[in-house]
């Protein structure tokens, strides 16, 4: 019996009693099933030669990124997440309705770069998500 026949079993078994067994144990399994596709090894094989290049660039920092406005009215760009502080905190404060807010997406004389234009929202966001991945948990 293999351990996702075990899961599936322990499923039907606890929601027993649940108007819906079967559609909470489908969902339960297909987000095991999600977790438990194999490495893609070119996707792999590219995130650690990028993470090698990175370290001859970078050194071990691993800044964080973040989504950002650049000459366009969506935010399509990325940038290392700015970690400015005090009076080298060049960032305007906004007030949109709910009090005074640093403006995160925006960019200024203090933010790191690279800065980097995607003219997507999407491919921007899905970048950001990548690059703060390999970041928190290694390329490798």
């Amino acid at each position: 019996m293999s351990m996702r026949d075990v899961i599936e079993h322990a499923l039907r078994v606890y929601y027993v009693d649940s108007a819906e067994p079967n559609t909470i144990a489908r969902e339960v399994l297909a987000q095991y099933d999600a977790e438990q596709r194999p490495v893609n090894e070119t996707l792999a094989k590219a995130r650690a030669a990028a993470a090698d290049l990175f370290d001859v660039e970078a050194g071990e920092r691993r800044p964080m990124w973040r989504v950002i406005y650049t000459d366009s009215e969506s935010p399509t760009g990325l940038a290392p997440v700015c970690t400015a502080e005090g009076v080298a905190d060049k960032h305007h404060t906004i007030d949109a309705g709910h009090g005074e807010m640093r403006d995160e997406q925006g960019v200024y004389r203090c933010c790191p770069t690279p800065r980097i234009e995607t003219y997507s929202t999407i491919t921007a966001a899905y970048l950001v998500e990548l690059l703060n991945a390999d970041a928190e948990g290694g390329a490798a």
